[in-house]
């Protein structure tokens, strides 16, 4: 069995009006790690994510998942997406929303519920079940979308910029969680733009600019030693 659990090879998918997008890109993730997509805003990192996750569909190239396509039913049940912004329905509550989704899932219904109370209680937001997402922060919303994406008990989980519009206290809550994923197998790959806060969480990573990558491979140093060395010293900002 591969290695890998997500396989990029020659993504294209450019926006025709702006040119921006991803240009050839090409990457893999090993499984059991937590990998970081890393990259400016307008980098393309979230273009990319869509094009994985299956939300855009004409796109160049072949992504795999667990060496399936990631187009597959198969693929799809590996896949955990935490976005970086949600829409709920305002008419449900949380528990509503998340049960709708297990369902839509094809899960048995008291393996959904199952799951929800002890995501739920595993993120410490019991008491958001009974409330309704669509009047939550920004950091509630993201924990009820962390507890969607982990229902089905996939292999990897997604993250878009998991700690953007967060405070302290949320964002250190989010590192804890995430480091709790990883102890209980799941492999992490989460997109950012600040070096700082995920230097001490990830194992592996991926550098994307304007588009292109430029590393994909170990961490092995200080990640803004290596954004200077393969991102700016190489004039790939100009």
């Amino acid at each position: 069995m591969s290695n890998w659990v997500l396989e990029v090879k020659n993504l294209t998918k450019i926006y025709p009006k702006s040119e921006k997008g991803a240009k050839n890109v090409t990457f893999k993730v090993k499984k059991n790690t937590i990998h970081a997509f890393i990259g400016e805003n307008g980098a393309g990192k979230t273009t990319v994510i869509k094009c994985i996750v299956d939300a855009y569909q004409n796109f160049s190239g072949t992504i795999l998942i667990n060496n399936f396509s990631n187009k597959l039913p198969e693929a799809k049940k590996f896949i955990g997406y935490v976005p970086e912004n949600s829409i709920f329905p305002p008419e449900l509550n949380s528990y509503e929303f998340l049960y709708e989704f297990g369902l839509m899932s094809k899960m048995d219904s008291k393996l959904v519920k199952q799951k929800i109370d002890y995501y739920l209680k595993l993120l410490k937001i019991e008491d958001l079940a009974k409330l309704k997402p669509f009047n939550f922060s920004s950091g509630q919303k993201r924990k009820i979308m962390l507890v969607q994406s982990l229902i089905h008990d996939p292999e990897l989980i997604i993250f878009d910029e998991p700690f953007s519009n967060l405070d302290p206290s949320a964002r250190s809550e989010f590192l804890a969680i995430i480091r709790i994923l990883h102890k209980q197998g799941k492999t992490i790959f989460l997109s950012s733009h600040n070096l700082q806060e995920i230097d001490s969480l990830i194992d592996s990573l991926t550098l994307i600019n304007k588009g292109k990558i430029y590393y994909c491979g170990q961490k092995t140093e200080n990640l803004q030693k290596m954004y200077q060395k393969y991102i700016l010293n190489t004039g790939a900002t100009k």
